[in-house]
């Protein structure tokens, strides 16, 4: 599968994670976030980058418990930082914020 964004068309698996996640950027963020229903507000973009700084630097996808203690530690969320990442992301870590980020599918992803 592909998406096609300002003329350039990226890989996508068949649940819409990139292929190649260097091929992400701000409009792709925009496109696979409609896509998933979700409209990007200023704190979603922070997680996004901080998702994308740890990759930028370990060329893995950060843990989830990672995101949640930079909610709950950098955004001020404390104790209600989970709560805060699925009022974000209502579908979750790996099914909307690894997509959105432009992560490929997790491997710990069960299909069934």
């Amino acid at each position: 599968m592909t998406l096609e964004i300002n003329g350039v068309e990226i890989a996508t698996d068949d649940q819409g994670f990139l292929m190649d996640p260097e091929s992400w950027d701000n409009n792709v963020a925009e496109v696979l976030a409609r896509k998933e229903g979700v409209q990007l507000g200023d704190e979603h973009r922070k997680v996004l980058d901080f998702i994308r700084n740890h990759y930028n630097e370990h060329h893995v996808a950060v843990d989830a418990r990672f995101v949640i203690k930079y909610l709950a530690e950098e955004l001020g969320y404390r104790d209600k930082a989970r709560h805060r990442l699925y009022q974000l992301f209502p579908y979750g870590y790996m099914q909307q914020v690894c997509k959105i980020a432009g992560m490929r599918r997790p491997r710990a992803w069960s299909t069934g």
